[in-house]
């Protein structure tokens, strides 16, 4: 009696631990702001049975003068996701959001299963596999976009566990890992990742031969470099080819990640409170070098390898965190796990531990119950898109409803979505695709408002280059985001507003529309016209909550910005001032509550 109840606590534990992860994915809507690029290529791939050779959804891309200057990314992107594409955009077609979102969840699970299951086949305490379970759990939910890395998410474990089978317990699983890099590489780009893996093991564990410190056969040694050299050659079977290694290694195509949070470091993101700790993260980034001090030499090699290697990509770019995390949480579970057997049995406290583990168990699960019962959604879920956030619905319907004509200036974040909806109709400017460094160049120039690339000040009767390149683009409707994914409101945005000619004829929490004030579009104007308060109101808004809800100053800086855009000193300096609390030091905020400071004194009483 007493065994089974020692049984069923962990199996409760885990049953808790998994039900609250997965109420938490269950209740996230669409978020994703790529996910409408990819299933709009999906749907493309299907209705003309192709694969796209040039971006078919920019009108700007494809002017001629627009030459590409970097093919191969170009190539990269628009082939290497083909079949996740292909994919997603059946279930949507199929599902709609409740299809995609009950995806997103089962892949996110299934990578979460596969660390339990590997720490268990270690024969892993079921204390210490259920804290770096839980660690491995939290660290993931902040990779829930719907987006093809989920598959990669999901394989870089799935590859381990196949290369440690064969390694351990001397298994068949590495038959599977051939089959599996070949779906992997025509499914996302992050399978040069596995590549990585199964050299660092073919590396490692040929060294152990060498030195004769592994135990394999010659019948096992030939199984598994047959096994890996195969699935490394068949993993380039895909549409982009090498394109994926070439571009991950050479500094060529560096600036084109320059500027995208994801590929910012993740300690960069937390030391200036862009983003909130993930503690699941920073718990295994901290405990890694710790169990590698203490475990010194007893370590695995290729473990020590293998996780180094990942654990400096993490720290380098926010986007591996989610290939370290299940990696981190396995192998550093394991020697947690030999730490404290030794600790244990070297005092002599065998009866002890058996105590202390069945009252953590308890107090694990009174824990994980209390975390369930705090954040889980018991009200139902919506299954349904972020149209109050991320996902423009009401302003894209309000586009489509009035057939809003003339090309688009649009928020690259919002292109994917206007594309699902618009495309063939209306083509967009551009997306987060980023496929030609022309375009991304002149979309940064209008979108920061720059007036001359080669003077500090406009020459006198001169236009500003922003303008100049609406005109050239025959751009007759924007359509922007509130805030970048930093927080920062645009500058165009600001200008527009106070612009004669351009009118605001749509606002809402997601985003504005502006159309140009030409005659032709007179009676739409005369219909939607909107005061232009309301795009500050609407900034303000959401960046008052934004402040409320989070640490990221940079939307204090945004209120101050907007605040003096408006004659409103008093409010813009006292932005500034929180700004500056959160920011210590920072020249930018101290220089802007100096210009108001000064502004205020000349004014008269």
């Amino acid at each position: 009696m007493k065994k089974k109840i020692n049984l069923l606590i962990p199996i409760l534990l885990f049953c808790v631990l998994f039900s609250a992860f997965a109420n938490i994915l269950l209740s996230t809507n669409l978020w994703d702001y790529d996910f409408w690029w990819h299933i709009s290529t999906g749907r493309y791939i299907v209705e003309t049975g192709s694969l796209p050779d040039k971006d078919p959804f920019s009108f700007a891309s494809n002017l001629d003068e627009n030459k590409n200057l970097y093919p191969r990314w170009e190539n990269f992107v628009l082939k290497q996701y083909w079949l996740s594409q292909v994919l997603f955009y059946l279930v949507y077609s199929w599902a709609g959001p409740p299809g995609m979102i009950i995806l997103r969840t089962v892949l996110l699970l299934t990578a979460i299963a596969i660390v339990l299951w590997q720490l268990k086949r270690w024969n892993v305490n079921f204390l210490v596999a259920f804290v770096y379970v839980f660690f491995a759990s939290i660290a993931l939910l902040e990779f829930s976009g719907e987006r093809p890395v989920l598959f990669t998410i999901l394989f870089t474990p799935l590859v381990f566990v196949m290369l440690e089978d064969i390694k351990c317990r001397k298994g068949n699983l590495i038959f599977l890992l051939p089959p599996l890099m070949v779906l992997w590489a025509n499914i996302h780009g992050g399978f040069i990742i596995g590549n990585i893996m199964i050299m660092v093991y073919m590396v490692m564990e040929g060294l152990k031969i060498v030195l004769k410190k592994a135990d394999y056969s010659g019948k096992q040694i030939r199984i598994f470099y047959g096994a890996t050299v195969l699935a490394l050659a068949v993993s380039f079977i895909n549409p982009a080819g090498w394109d994926a290694l070439i571009i991950s290694f050479s500094p060529k195509y560096a600036h084109i990640r320059k500027g995208i949070q994801e590929y910012a470091s993740p300690f960069f993101l937390y030391i200036n409170k862009l983003q909130p700790v993930n503690i699941g993260y920073a718990a295994l980034a901290l405990l890694f070098p710790v169990v590698l001090i203490i475990r010194n030499k007893k370590i695995d090699l290729t473990h020590v390898v293998l996780l180094t290697g990942l654990f400096v990509m993490a720290a380098k770019s926010s986007r591996f965190i989610a290939f370290y995390v299940p990696i981190a949480a396995m192998v550093i579970g394991k020697e947690s796990n030999i730490l404290l057997q030794d600790l244990f049995r070297n005092r002599g406290m065998e009866k002890t531990h058996k105590k202390i583990v069945n009252v953590f168990n308890g107090v694990a699960l009174l824990s994980i119950t209390i975390y369930f019962l705090g954040y889980g959604n018991f009200k139902g879920f919506d299954f349904d898109v972020a149209r109050k956030s991320t996902v423009p619905v009401r302003a894209v319907d309000f586009i489509e409803e009035n057939r809003l004509p003339g090309n688009i200036l649009n928020t690259p974040a919002f292109g994917g979505y206007i594309t699902w909806r618009l495309y063939p109709w209306k083509k967009t400017f551009t997306d987060n695709r980023w496929l030609n460094s022309q375009v991304t160049t002149e979309y940064k120039w209008i979108i920061g408002a720059v007036e001359s690339v080669y003077n500090k000040e406009l020459p006198e009767g001169k236009q500003p280059l922003w303008k100049r390149l609406l005109y050239h683009y025959n751009i007759h409707l924007i359509m922007l985001g509130l805030a970048d994914s930093y927080g920062s409101a645009s500058y165009l945005l600001l200008e527009l507003t106070e612009d004669r000619e351009w009118t605001l004829i749509y606002s809402d929490y997601a985003g504005v529309i502006f159309l140009r004030n030409s005659p032709e579009y007179k009676d739409i104007i005369k219909k939607f016209e909107q005061p232009k308060e309301n795009v500050y109101n609407a900034i303000i808004a959401r960046s008052s909550q934004m402040v409320l809800y989070g640490n990221n100053p940079i939307y204090l800086i945004t209120l101050g910005r907007t605040f003096y855009k408006m004659g409103r000193l008093e409010n813009a300096l006292k932005a500034y001032k929180y700004a500056l609390k959160r920011m210590p030091g920072n020249e930018f905020i101290k220089g802007q509550i100096k210009t108001i400071e000064t502004e205020r004194q000349e004014q008269p009483n």
